[in-house]
């Protein structure tokens, strides 16, 4: 029964997962290298001073930033993956067909994984191309990434929120879409 809950949002809760590796290896990198980071990031931004204005507080001010900036992958991939395994779960135990549930629970894997990238490329960038640039460099990324997830996330909702409404009449509903 699990098992055949479960198989069509196993390539879901994988991504999903590599999302969560993924941000436990940014926090573990930050507990090695916190300072070594935070050095290449300023060293990036001392090296451009026809971006950042060279004043002590405006230094420190934009490194912070940056590091600011990665640490929010690591937040994000964290989360992010956290929800979307759970999202994967409770798709998988849903009345919807399974090709449904396996591009659902994917959709909300891929946004779970690559939105947390955005912020590691903009806190890398900061220093070579100022913030704007930086964040204006990964917008497309964003703008894949945060409707997967968030798509996914609003659709499982609607699955959750019909078979809560109609609990006999759902399971026929999406037949015709069955694999």
């Amino acid at each position: 029964m699990v098992k055949d809950a479960l198989a069509p949002v196993m390539p879901g809760l994988l991504v999903s997962f590599l999302a969560i590796v993924f941000g436990t290896g940014l926090g573990m990198l930050f507990g090695i290298y916190e300072e070594p980071i935070k050095d290449y990031l300023s060293a990036q931004i001392k090296a451009h001073p026809e971006i950042h204005e060279q004043t002590p507080d405006n230094l420190k001010r934009q490194t912070g930033g940056a590091w600011r900036d990665i640490q929010r992958a690591h937040f994000h991939a964290q989360g992010l993956g956290a929800l979307s395994v759970g999202i994967s779960l409770v798709l998988g135990f849903s009345w919807v067909a399974a090709p449904i549930k396996r591009w659902l629970a994917l959709a909300t894997g891929l946004g779970a994984l690559l939105y947390p990238f955005t912020w590691l490329v903009i806190g890398l960038r900061v220093g070579s191309m100022g913030e704007e640039a930086a964040h204006a460099s990964v917008d497309w990324l964003a703008g894949l990434s945060v409707p997967l997830f968030f798509g996914g996330m609003l659709l499982t909702l609607g699955i959750l929120f019909l078979g809560w409404l109609f609990p006999d009449e759902m399971p026929g509903v999406l037949k015709k879409f069955s694999a």
